[in-house]
């Protein structure tokens, strides 16, 4: 019993002192504050699973924070968290509702057009890497071989664009 009652203080401790740092280099990664929440429980998760391979060769520190962003990166990386989906806002919301209101198409009508508005507005070098990555949905390989412009390049028109279009609305 005594077993128990040290192994749940470690496992408290732990969480205490390294959720706010776990949470904080989630956050970075993710830039969603619910998802981020939700990645560093996992990553704490998975530090108090994997506690028997800390060898001390690092500090405690280094250690959790080496598998947070590893988890980070990981997750960015699975094919359905790979794109924000900005189509889905072309879409009309109310498919998925019971119920859709004439209110509700309406203001998805607005929406969409909003959207194709802020589009339009963008630098041409932006906009064209929105269509093809968003709309044609093209991966970045073939977006590099359709403009002949390096992966990096298009990450970084990508990072901008979407950065654009958040400061818009």
């Amino acid at each position: 019993m005594d077993t128990k009652v040290s192994v749940e203080r470690d496992v408290n401790e732990l969480y205490a002192e390294f959720k706010n740092k776990v949470y904080g280099l989630a956050f970075s990664f993710i830039k969603d504050r619910h998802l981020a929440e939700d990645l560093s429980h996992e990553i704490l998760v998975k530090c108090y699973y994997s506690h028997q391979r800390f060898n001390g060769e690092c500090s405690l520190h280094a250690w959790v924070s080496r598998i947070a962003r590893n988890h980070c990166i990981d997750f960015l990386r699975k094919a359905n968290r790979r794109k924000v989906l900005l189509h889905e806002d072309m879409e009309p919301m109310c498919n998925d509702m019971v119920e859709c209101t004439p209110e509700s198409e309406v203001l998805t009508l607005y929406e969409q057009e909003e959207l194709i508005s802020k589009l339009q507005q963008l630098p041409s070098k932006y906009k064209e890497v929105l269509t093809l990555y968003y709309f044609k949905d093209l991966s970045l390989k073939e977006i590099q071989t359709q403009l002949d412009i390096k992966v990096s390049t298009i990450k970084t028109r990508l990072f901008r664009a979407k950065r654009l279009l958040r400061e818009m609305y």
